[in-house]
This record gives C-alpha cells, structure tokens and sequence, in this order.
C-alpha cells in the first residue's frame, strides 16, 4: 500500500470533516430509504429526494470513498454500510447521522475554540441554556434525538442480553432508561423479573407498553429513585461532568438496598491515546452537553465519591462494557 505524503495526510485531517457532513445530509435527505436493490442514478436519486442531482453525485462519490455506497457503472448502489443508513434497519444509524449533522450539534462542534479557551460546553457558547433547553424549544429536533438514542440503546442492548443472568434479579431499574427499549429486552432474558422505567415524566408517558414494566417519572437528580436489586444506568454518566454524575449515583445509593448491583453500560476511554470512538465522543460530549468519557481508573474514583465500588467489569462485544458497582 502506497504510504501517504506526511503534508498529504495532514491536508487530508484538516479537511477531514467534509466526509461526516455528506453523510449528514444524505441520511437527512433519506437516500438510503429510496435507493432499492438496483442501482440508479444520480438524478433519479436526486429527483426522488428533493435534491441537485450534480452536488449530490459529488457527495455520494465522497462517500462511495469511505465504503459508503457503491458506484456500479453509471448508478449507484447499496453496500453494508450504506445498509445502516435505512430507517427500518434493525441497527440502523440514520437518526444518528441525522442528529449529528442538525443544528446545534453542527454549531457546538464549530464553538469548540470557545472550549478550548474557557473549558465552556460549545452548546451552552450557541444556544443559552444549553442542549436539553434547546430541545424542548425544536420539538423537530427532539424526536431526531430521541431516534438516534433510541437506536444507539438498540446497538448494545443485544450484547447486553447474553452477557449476563439478569434473571437472578427480581427487580431491575433502568435509570434515565428512555422509553424501556434496553429493559424490555432484558427482562425478555428473564421471564420472572420485574422491572422499573425511571425518566422524565413526559419521557415515560411515551414509554414501551410491557406487562412487567412499571413506569416511574421523575428528576434523578432529586429522587426518590425506586427501589430494586439492580440498577441500569446506560450511556447516561457520559452526559454529565463529574459533580452531576456523582449526584445521580448517590441518589441511587439511596434507594438501593445493601445487596443491590449497579450496572453502568458505557466505554471506558483508553488509558492513553489510541484509536477508539470513546475519543471522539468524549469531544462530542465537550461540545454538546458538558460530560466527557471516562478511563476505568476515573470511573472508580467517580463510584466511590457516589457510594459504591466496582465489584467487577463485564465486557461486551464492541467499544462498551458492563460495569457492576456494589454499594458500600
């Protein structure tokens, strides 16, 4: 493979963004979703989509570059990961695609000078009050989120059902758990359990109907959580800055009786710098909603300040694992 000019490479970084922003627009214009099993044009693409068929071809062919889409003759053609980009793919990525390249994650990732310079979360720089301020005023923009959540849950929970014996639990939380996606599936894996959905009131009002799911509103902030043998926490203390973080675990430490297991579902930044998404999400977590990633070394001492100790690391295949906390 012929090695790439160090000049060359960097040119290539320092533009490097135009390729993720292609993607944005094309999971937005939905292309995936008209492009069917035989290839077509990009005019009949463009035509079906709303779009210029010349500026499209220029992005697709960006694209095409990465893996993404497939040029056959003179159309263009699904390939496994362009597959990801349909709406009704059980793993599909569009509404995260769709989300990153909205609005406020567009202008919070461009306000990053503003924290590099003051540690200031980008989205607080663009928009005051910040991300979920934002999102209650652009209801648009929220149900684009809560799509992308939902389907980011949808990434982990099947690693998460055979990774361990939830049915040795009899009651499982999931905290901030959105509309129940991860608890249904793992109470499916545990036909005796019971669960507990704890989130937003108006979260909740919309959450899965499950015959053995009770749905409870509420702030974690302030409590009262519920009481159970195991506790979710899944993609939820990435979110928050250490001082937020810590609040919500010893709320749970509350109401967690003494035999309780807490399960944080997250990456685990790597100790030094290698190639790993945690590292893009924790720039993405700078710049949006003020959290960061984690080293496992920084999750211990983020458990202990919270009122529990890490008993033991579950891994999961992909970038995340189970964390399992007990309380002290």
């Amino acid at each position: 493979m012929q090695q790439i000019p160090a000049p060359a490479f960097m040119v290539n970084l320092a533009s490097g963004y135009f390729a993720p922003r292609c993607l944005h627009l094309v999971a937005q214009l939905g292309v995936a979703d008209v492009l069917g099993p035989t290839p077509m044009s990009s005019e009949e693409l463009a035509k079906a989509t709303g779009s210029h068929a010349d500026s499209l071809h220029r992005m697709l062919r960006l694209l095409a570059a990465q893996g993404v889409f497939e040029q056959r003759g003179e159309g263009w053609a699904h390939t496994h990961l362009s597959e990801l980009l349909k709406t009704d793919h059980p793993q599909s990525v569009r509404y995260f695609a769709m989300m990153m390249g909205d609005d406020i994650n567009w202008r919070s990732a461009g306000a990053l000078a503003v924290s590099v310079r003051t540690g200031q979360t980008g989205c607080d720089a663009v928009s005051p009050g910040g991300l979920w301020a934002y999102l209650r005023n652009h209801p648009d923009d929220a149900r684009v989120f809560d799509a992308a959540m939902t389907s980011k849950s949808h990434m982990v929970m099947g690693a998460m059902r055979g990774a361990m014996d939830y049915g040795r639990y009899g009651h499982i939380a999931d905290i901030a758990g959105g509309r129940g996606h991860i608890l249904a599936a793992l109470l499916e894996a545990a036909p005796q359990t019971q669960g507990t959905l704890f989130d937003l009131p108006d979260v909740v009002a919309n959450a899965l109907k499950h015959p053995r799911i009770r749905a409870q509103g509420g702030d974690f902030f302030k409590g009262p959580l519920p009481s159970a043998d195991a506790y979710i926490l899944s993609n939820i203390l990435h979110d928050w800055g250490d001082p937020q973080a810590i609040a919500i675990l010893r709320q749970i430490r509350q109401a967690a009786p003494a035999n309780a297991e807490l399960l944080v579902v997250e990456m685990v930044m790597p100790e030094r710098a290698e190639s790993h998404p945690a590292m893009v999400m924790d720039l993405i977590m700078l710049s949006l909603a003020g959290g960061r990633e984690r080293t496992q070394e920084e999750y211990v001492r983020l458990y202990e300040e919270g009122g529990f100790k890490l008993d033991r690391v579950v891994p999961l295949p992909g970038p995340y694992c189970i964390q399992v906390a007990r309380p002290v």
